[in-house]
């Protein structure tokens, strides 16, 4: 019986060093490195993506990749064709939806250094989550302090805050500036009769993205017509986007914040400073993960979970009826 399963595993060994061709440790380090490196490349893509336009964008593609294998199979020439057809215009058509995503994808990579990107992957949370929320204490609190100095004089401004989804494709019409967040910065942008000061600034990745940028309106028929412009845009864009949008009268001086195609109005300092740091706050709800990987797909299971939870719950009220 051990003569039997050491001759198969023999065999086995010798499929796989001829399958893979290989003929001394040296390449087996090199098969190691060539998937680390596709696993790499994919788990950032799925990282910067996920959440966007984009990222249901690859999801369709993957599914036709998948039926057009099974047609293949079936020999489904038509179908086949069709999808050939599909898949070869695909490229063209992503570029040009997608342009600033890609770019985003581009610029992260081009602009990390090998060893800090090493770092984001394997990183130990309990290393960077005390400094993540330190920078992100400070931005609420220069934004803050920008904010109510430009409620007490009436300029009106308008904030976009990043979080899940990418808005950088709001930038097209804006002028990109990449600079550090400050309150004499934000308040300088949106001094009237400034060049800048005429539109919404983008907050991306704890910087200013850009200024000058132009929002979707909100298409809720609902929202009351007192509301001004900046409001509706503000609106608008947290209906098309997961964003926090601050928002100053320029008629009135009042603080507003908009999520979720939702407003709400009279901030003061402590209120604006308080749903800020609870809207914009690093997620600590991963506990024990240490690496960057874990962490990322632990989210999408528990995403998923409370998902199927939710549907389970349903369906046990339905039952009770």
């Amino acid at each position: 019986m051990r003569a039997l399963l050491a001759s198969s595993g023999n065999g086995f060994a010798t499929f796989i060093t001829e399958y893979f061709g290989i003929d001394s440790w040296v390449d087996v380090l090199l098969i190691v490195l060539d998937i680390a490196i596709i696993t790499f490349l994919i788990y950032e893509t799925i990282k910067i993506f996920k959440g966007t336009r984009a990222f249901a964008f690859l999801k369709s593609i993957l599914i036709i990749l998948v039926f057009s294998y099974i047609a293949k199979l079936l020999n489904l020439s038509a179908v086949s064709a069709l999808l050939n057809v599909i898949l070869n215009v695909l490229p063209v058509l992503a570029v040009v939806l997608f342009a600033p995503e890609i770019r985003k994808l581009l610029e992260e990579l081009g602009n990390k250094k090998f060893t800090d990107i090493l770092r984001n992957v394997f990183r130990s949370k309990s290393a960077d989550e005390e400094e993540q929320r330190k920078e992100t204490a400070r931005i609420v609190n220069e934004t803050v302090t920008a904010v109510m100095h430009m409620s007490e004089s009436a300029t009106g401004a308008l904030i976009v805050f990043e979080r899940n989804n990418s808005i950088a494709e709001w930038e097209t019409q804006g002028t990109r500036l990449d600079a550090e967040i400050t309150s004499r910065l934000l308040e300088q942008i949106f001094v009237r009769n400034t060049p800048l000061h005429d539109g919404a600034v983008l907050i991306i990745d704890g910087r200013v993205y850009a200024a000058q940028c132009v929002l979707p309106n909100t298409k809720n028929k609902n929202v009351s017509r007192e509301l001004g412009t900046r409001h509706m845009a503000a609106i608008g864009a947290s209906e098309e986007a997961d964003c926090v949008v601050v928002v100053v009268s320029e008629e009135t001086g009042t603080v507003s914040c908009a999520k979720g195609g939702q407003i709400e109005r009279g901030f003061t300092a402590d209120t604006l400073r308080e749903y800020l740091t609870n809207e914009l706050m690093p997620d600590d709800g991963d506990d024990g993960e240490k690496s960057g990987i874990r962490r990322f797909f632990r989210k999408i299971f528990k995403k998923k979970e409370a998902e199927n939870d939710a549907k389970v719950s349903e369906s046990d009220q339905e039952d009770s009826l």
